[in-house]
């Protein structure tokens, strides 16, 4: 729904106002349901979204002077979450959990038994697969030492049950379905069509980049299901219908072409 109206609103406001005006309603618009499910709170979901506001305001044509300047703030923003809160005792906007997982991603041996448990549970479970899996006699995910391994370590569970060869084949048809995803967005005949197909090919590229990067302990754990494998219904469901959109893209490219193409001489 964020990128749908997003992209709508890229096409109606293109040319209202100054450019810096535009930039301000556009991130005005994406961030505000990204602060909103943040405050559930659900850090996840809510990078996620401005990462699709990030990337329609590329494909939008901003101007890179704004993109570092909204690099900047950003960067400001993390350091005082990170370093300089921490160090003065100051408050801040994350939980105790979430600020437990992110100390876990940089010092990950600091406390191996609590906050590291996770993560140091998906490597172990990952690293036994070793080539070609252990099948049936998984033990660090059959015997629940991984936690949550149905939902945000599912890529784990296929580490180890399928080993490095099912790891890799899955990975090699995310990447087929990301390929298709952008080839529908060099295909689209018009800005909104593209629009739409780069915020969904943003939103699952980040999705898979950052579930499967948490399993091998190279990412912080942020709750981002792996899309289509994961548990849980409404993931598939939004997945699905983001796929829908891009066939249609995909479809209606296709029928320009046709309609463009020129009509063959009858003898």
């Amino acid at each position: 729904l964020l990128i749908v109206a997003l992209a709508a609103f890229v096409i109606e406001r293109t040319r209202r106002g100054t450019p810096i005006q535009q930039t301000i309603r556009m991130l005005a618009l994406g961030l505000a349901p990204a602060a909103l499910v943040f405050l559930q709170p659900d850090l996840g979901t809510g990078i996620v979204l401005l990462v699709i506001t990030l990337v329609v305001l590329f494909l939008a044509g901003l101007k890179w002077s704004h993109f570092a300047a909204i690099g900047g703030v950003a960067a400001l923003a993390v350091s005082f979450v990170l370093v300089i809160a921490p160090a003065t005792g100051l408050p801040t906007p994350l939980r105790d959990y979430q600020e437990d997982r992110l100390t876990a991603f940089l010092h990950p041996s600091n406390d191996p038994g609590d906050a590291s448990y996770q993560v140091n549970q998906s490597v172990i479970a990952i690293g036994s697969g070793e080539r070609t899996g252990r099948g049936d006699s998984a033990s660090q995910t059959e015997l629940q030492f991984l936690p949550e391994r149905h939902t945000d370590f599912i890529f784990a569970v296929i580490g180890e049950r399928f080993g490095f060869m099912g790891a890799a084949f899955v990975l090699s048809l995310y990447a087929l379905l990301i390929w298709r995803m952008l080839r529908v967005l060099t295909l689209s005949k018009n800005l909104y069509g593209t629009l739409i197909a780069g915020g969904i090919a943003a939103m699952l590229m980040f999705q898979i980049l950052v579930n499967v990067g948490m399993t091998l302990g190279i990412m912080p754990v942020t709750g981002i299901t792996l899309p289509l494998m994961s548990y849980g219904g409404s993931s598939v469901l939004v997945t699905f219908l983001a796929i829908g959109l891009l066939q249609s893209i995909h479809s209606q490219a296709r029928l320009d072409s046709r309609s463009r193409a020129p009509t063959p001489l009858l003898r």
